[in-house]
């Protein structure tokens, strides 16, 4: 059995009522995401026409005789697309080049090469329209950093003092943290979203997982 984690379950709830209330308005959703393929990428399994008995009788009937794996996996690509129920948007695709082949594209599609392709899609959808995307780390790059755990004393302090935030001169690091928590969602804001905010566009983050990096 599945146990879906108490707060990523309502993330999702959250999530299903905010898409239903920006289709009720009438706004225009788009969905945008993120892969790669290999040169040398082939399907492991298709289906086969087993009337064919020999390799013979499919080049005469001019058929193939079925995938041949190739030699390596090749060069990679990174792409990207967005699109909504009109199809795909003009203008919104990302194909680049990747600088290595070691599994994990996500070293290649970092926070600077989103944003960069980001602007460019907000150049092109309308106004008053919806992106839908997923948690990953490069999609959520905050406007500045707030304090953590490992955070130095006096850097809390300075934070909270930019904040208008009161604190005693003699508070201990934790007290000092716990201030910074009860405001911590007032000052969490993600350099994506905020950009689409000066272009009229909401920016909805998918739940995925509870490997989250943002949360509603």
């Amino acid at each position: 059995m599945l146990i879906d984690r108490s707060d990523i379950a309502l993330w999702r709830i959250n999530y299903l009522n905010k898409i239903e209330e920006e289709r009720k308005a009438g706004k225009k959703i788009y969905y945008l995401d993120e892969t790669w393929v290999n040169e040398g990428h082939t399907k492991e399994k298709v289906w086969q026409d087993t009337t064919i008995k020999s390799t013979k009788e499919a080049h005469r009937q001019g058929l193939s005789t079925g995938l041949k794996n190739p030699s390596g996996k090749g060069k990679r690509l990174i792409l990207g697309h967005i699109g909504s129920s009109t199809g795909f948007l003009k203008e919104g695709e990302l194909i680049f080049l990747a600088g290595t082949d070691d599994g994990d594209y996500h070293k290649e599609m970092n926070g600077a090469n989103f944003e960069k392709w980001f602007g460019v899609i907000l150049n092109n959808v309308e106004p008053n329209s919806v992106i839908v995307m997923d948690n990953a780390p490069y999609h959520s790059r905050k406007l500045e950093k707030t304090p953590i755990l490992k955070t130095k004393k006096a850097e809390i302090q300075e934070w909270l003092r930019s904040k208008n935030i009161a604190f005693g001169p003699k508070e201990y690091k934790e007290q000092l943290l716990k201030r910074v928590r009860k405001v911590k969602k007032k000052y969490e804001k993600y350099v994506v979203d905020e950009k689409a905010k000066e272009r009229g566009i909401t920016v909805i983050s998918r739940p995925r997982s509870i490997f989250s990096t943002r949360m509603p």
